[in-house]
């Protein structure tokens, strides 16, 4: 179901990311290695001011930003990101479950699957994503979304201190 840029499935709601989700466990998610292991942003301090300037590098585009929150207690958990190439009709999604509490219990996937099913809906043709190869929570969500690997960028990134390469995945709306 969608209201008003809302998704809500299941267990979960995906609303526009505000200011007002910029606190403590959102700063706590960008800074810790563990969470950050595979992303680029553990190279980076992230601080209020910092997530702020993302927040707002959002406005006046058609890229989006979504905060996911359990439906049942509200509480946030994770992030998604939709940067969006409108002449090509094609979207690019970004995921990050924070809360180490929930891994494991396909919110991911879900959440996942229910903006790319949105973004389908709205007349995108593709959906993108990648990851690194040693990230294989996130290989097995694009893989189970119906998306396929598109390319690799061999020894693309460092992870630790392991050349690692890079996957790219993706989707058609009429797969």
């Amino acid at each position: 179901m969608s209201v008003d840029g809302i998704i809500t499935t299941q267990r979960l709601v995906l609303s526009p990311f505000t200011a007002g989700c910029i606190g403590p466990e959102y700063l706590g998610w960008l800074n810790d290695p563990l969470v950050m292991r595979f992303s680029n942003q553990r190279f980076h301090l992230h601080t209020p001011g910092s997530a702020h300037n993302y927040l707002a590098s959002f406005e006046g585009t058609a890229n989006r930003f979504f905060a996911i929150h359990q439906l049942q207690d509200k509480r946030m958990i994770g992030t998604m990101t939709a940067y969006i190439a409108a002449p090509h009709r094609t979207v690019d999604l970004g995921l990050l479950i924070g809360d180490r509490s929930v891994w494991g219990r396909g919110y991911g996937l879900e959440a996942w699957s229910a903006l790319m099913s949105r973004l389908f809906g709205e007349g995108l043709r593709k959906v993108t994503g990648g990851t690194v190869r040693p990230n294989t929570g996130m290989q097995k969500i694009m893989q189970r979304s119906g998306m396929r690997m598109e390319a690799v960028r061999e020894r693309h990134e460092i992870v630790g201190e392991e050349e690692v390469d890079v996957l790219y995945y993706a989707r058609f709306r009429d797969a």
